[in-house]
């Protein structure tokens, strides 16, 4: 059974694109499934792909520095989960979430890979579940919005707002380390 329209048009950066199109799109999505454990994306790893997560529960971690007794040392830091509703996970987690966990009908991940060559991956996305999911290449969904060019404008149009709103969101954490900052140079 392969990817069909109406999962493709669940996930928020499709929503807005006719339900023919999405067809287009899910021809060219290669469908996987995954157990928990597995690391679906590295951070700091060049990629060409997004990932549509149609089923199951990841979770989103970076990599930070952390001071330690005997100097500093990189540690993962769990950022969020995100969560299928549409349908939920098949299983439960293989461990208790300690951050929230954000849900949705299903979501994609690495959507900067639609949009630039080689994107740098921001996080590590790691399977809490079992997760039924899809890869679409760069290549391929540029061959696509060559041939209908109206599917590039709202899907390009949500890239950008997810853009914004992290780099908003990277300028709030800036703001609240440089302010920590002070406060312990203050004591």
């Amino acid at each position: 059974m392969g990817v069909n329209a109406k999962q493709i048009q669940k996930i928020n950066y499709f929503s807005k694109v006719s339900e023919d199109l999405c067809s287009e799109i899910a021809k060219v999505v290669k469908q996987k499934k995954c157990s928990p454990k597995t690391t679906l994306l590295k951070e700091g790893e060049a990629g060409d792909t997004m990932l549509l997560i149609f089923q199951g529960q990841v979770e989103v971690s970076k990599n930070m520095m952390v001071k330690t007794s005997s100097g500093f040392t990189m540690s993962t830091k769990s950022i969020i989960r995100l969560e299928t509703t549409d349908p939920s996970p098949a299983n439960k987690p293989i461990t208790e979430p300690t951050v929230s966990v954000v849900k949705a009908p299903a979501f994609g991940i690495g959507e900067f890979s639609l949009v630039l060559d080689n994107a740098k991956r921001t996080s590590h996305v790691t399977a809490m579940t079992d997760i039924n999911y899809g890869i679409i290449k760069l290549e391929d969904f540029s061959n696509i919005v060559d041939k209908h060019p109206s599917i590039g404008g709202s899907v390009y149009f949500e890239v950008a707002k997810s853009a914004v709103n992290n780099l908003a969101t990277a300028t709030q954490d800036i703001s609240n380390l440089t302010q920590a900052f002070f406060f312990a140079l203050a004591k």
